[in-house]
Parts: C-alpha cells; structure tokens; sequence
C-alpha cells in the first residue's frame, strides 16, 4: 500500500470504513493523533480530556466523550445518536496502516442545501458526498503533515469522485431492490 493511497468499505447503510498506510511507526502516528497542537494543523481545532469518558470538542460543534482509548492502538470518540468516529492503529511493513471507522446515525440528513457537498444519494443515515470527501481530505492532510510533503486541496475533486461513486453505488441498489 503507499502512502496518498485511500480505501474505503461500506460496513453498514451508516458505518464506513478508511484505511490508509503512513511511512511511520505507531508511535509517530500515534502522536499526531493525539496531541491537541498536531491535531489542529492537519485535523481541527480540538479540546479534550484525554482519557476514557473524557468529554471532546471539535472545532465546528462535533463534541461527546471518549469511549475507548488504548495507548498507541485506538481512540474512539462517541457522540449522540449511536454515532462514533475511531482511528485504529496497525503495525504494518514499513510503516503504519490507519483504520478510520465513522458511523452516522440512522436519521441523520445532510445540511440541507443544493450543493454537491450535501447531496446524499442513499438517503437519511447514510453518508453524504462531502462527509466522505472530507474524510478524505483529512486523511491526506495527516499525509502531508507527518511527511512535511504538500499537498494540494483535493476536496472539490473529492467532491465529484464522492459523486460519481454514490450515485453509481445507490443507483445498483434501488436497481437491486426493483429487481426482487
């Protein structure tokens, strides 16, 4: 797997799963994980008690706590709704494989306006194009801050692969559904 190289697995209707490989140890990984002042350059603003049941605030109103924390291994950030966001950590060849795994709740709508970014193919509790997009794009900003490479702004083509992709995936399961 190199590096810039993304994967993504639709777990559940709500729950997807990112794994991407980084040229560094855990530890390294790890840190720019963890530590608040990393968090922010490549992440977002983030305030939290670092520790299990520590309560978190992301910049933009994302907050709830801590629900599992394992040194070096796993951080998993619960809110509302039956909803999480966790990093799982892997030792691999040369390096180290992230695991981000996001689960929406099974209500939940995009904003709602025209833009591409909130268009949700599949509907309420499934993530929608720039949701993705974004994951993305803060996957490749963590490329580029532990590899001190730049990266362009990738989120507008993101945004339109994200598109492609949901529309062609939702399309085969209505296709599927009508079929039966």
């Amino acid at each position: 797997m190199e590096t810039n190289t993304i994967y993504l697995e639709f777990l559940e209707r709500n729950k997807v799963l990112f794994k991407c490989w980084y040229p560094i140890s855990k530890e390294r990984l790890w840190k720019a994980l963890s530590d608040t002042e990393e968090l922010g350059q490549w992440f977002m603003k983030t305030e939290w008690d670092f520790q299990v049941g520590g309560k978190f605030k992301f910049e933009g109103g994302w907050d709830g706590w801590i629900e599992v924390l394992r040194e070096f291994e796993c951080i998993q950030c619960n809110s509302s709704n039956n909803a999480f966001t966790r990093f799982d950590l892997k030792s691999v060849k040369n390096g180290t494989e992230l695991q981000l795994t996001d689960q929406i709740p099974e209500d939940l709508a995009a904003p709602q306006d025209d833009s591409i970014y909130n268009m949700q193919p599949g509907g309420k509790g499934t993530h929608w194009i720039g949701l993705l997009a974004g994951w993305e794009d803060f996957l490749l900003a963590l490329t580029s801050h532990i590899t001190n490479k730049e990266i362009e702004d990738h989120f507008d083509r993101l945004c339109a692969k994200y598109s492609a992709f949901l529309k062609k995936k939702y399309a085969a399961t209505v296709s599927d559904a009508n079929k039966q």
